[in-house]
C-alpha cells in the first residue's frame, strides 16, 4: 500500500509553480509518534503547508478552529476523531491522511472519506510524494477535473468474477483501485461504491491500466451515474 499513484495518476494534483501571499494551510498531526510527526512535518513544509502537533483534544478543537487537513493513526480511537471532523461546520471538507500499517484493512473507515493512506513506518520519500500529490487541495488551488485522493471500499464484478478493493483516487472520468490480490480481468466491469455521504453508485467501467496491485478504471461515457460522481466532486471542491 502506498499513498500516491503510479502511471497516469502520478501527477494528479501538482505542486503550484508559485506561492500565494495568503496564510499557509494548517495540517494537524494528531497524536503521532515523534518520528512520524517529524517525517510528515518536513514533507509538507516543502509544499508550503504548516504541519502542527495536535493532542487528544483535537476532536473538540475542530469545532472552534480551522484546519485544512489532519493526519492520524487509523486505530480504535480514529473513528471518534473522524466523526468530529466530518460533522464540524468549518472542517468537514478537510483533507484526511490515514497513518496505518500496510496490512490494515482500511474499508471500515470508508464512510469518513479518508483521502490518502501513509504506510507505517513512514518513509520520507513516500511522505513527500503524498504531500506533492495533495498540496493543491490543501492550498485550495482547485480544478474542476482534479483527481480527488479518496480511500473507499469498491466492489468489482465482471466476466464471472467478483472481488473487492479500496480506491486511491477518483475523478469524473474514472478511479484507481488497490487490490490485495492480483486482478486478472482486463475488460469491462461493473463497479459499486458509496461516496461519503451518498448512496451506493453502480457504474460500468473498463480497465485502462495496471501497475502492481493497482488498477485504473475508466467510467463508461454512456453511464448516467458518471453525473453522480461529478456532482459529488463539485460539492467536495465547493464548485456548486
Amino acid at each position: 500500500m502506498s499513498s500516491t499513484l503510479p502511471g497516469p495518476f502520478a501527477s494528479a494534483v501538482a505542486i503550484p509553480s508559485h506561492r500565494q501571499s495568503k496564510p499557509s494551510p494548517i495540517l494537524a498531526l494528531v497524536e503521532l509518534d515523534a518520528l512520524s510527526r517529524e517525517a510528515m512535518r518536513k514533507a509538507f513544509a516543502e509544499c508550503g503547508v504548516n504541519a502542527i502537533e495536535a493532542g487528544s483534544d483535537f476532536a473538540s478543537r475542530v469545532m472552534r478552529e480551522k484546519f485544512e487537513g489532519c493526519a492520524l493513526r487509523l486505530d480504535e480511537r480514529a473513528a471518534s476523531i473522524l466523526e468530529a471532523v466530518r460533522s464540524s461546520p468549518s472542517n468537514h471538507r478537510m483533507i484526511v491522511y490515514g497513518i496505518a500499517s500496510e496490512s490494515l484493512d482500511v474499508r471500515p473507515f470508508s464512510k469518513y472519506g479518508v483521502n490518502a493512506i501513509v504506510d507505517l513506518p513512514i518513509d520520507r520519500t513516500a511522505a513527500v510524494r503524498t504531500a506533492r500529490s495533495t498540496c493543491a487541495l490543501l492550498l485550495q488551488e482547485l480544478r474542476r477535473y482534479v483527481r480527488i485522493p479518496l480511500v473507499i471500499d469498491v466492489s468489482v464484478e465482471g466476466a464471472g468474477m467478483q472481488t473487492r478493493g479500496t480506491s486511491r483516487e477518483i475523478s469524473g472520468g474514472g478511479m484507481s483501485v488497490h487490490f490485495a490480490e492480483a486482478f486478472a480481468n482486463s475488460g469491462r466491469v461493473r463497479l459499486a461504491f458509496a461516496l461519503p455521504g451518498k448512496a451506493l453508485i453502480r457504474i460500468s467501467a473498463a480497465v485502462c491500466w495496471k501497475q502492481g496491485s493497482r488498477v485504473g478504471f475508466q467510467f463508461e461515457d454512456s453511464d448516467a451515474n458518471r453525473e453522480s460522481v461529478k456532482s459529488w466532486i463539485d460539492g467536495f471542491l465547493c464548485l456548486k
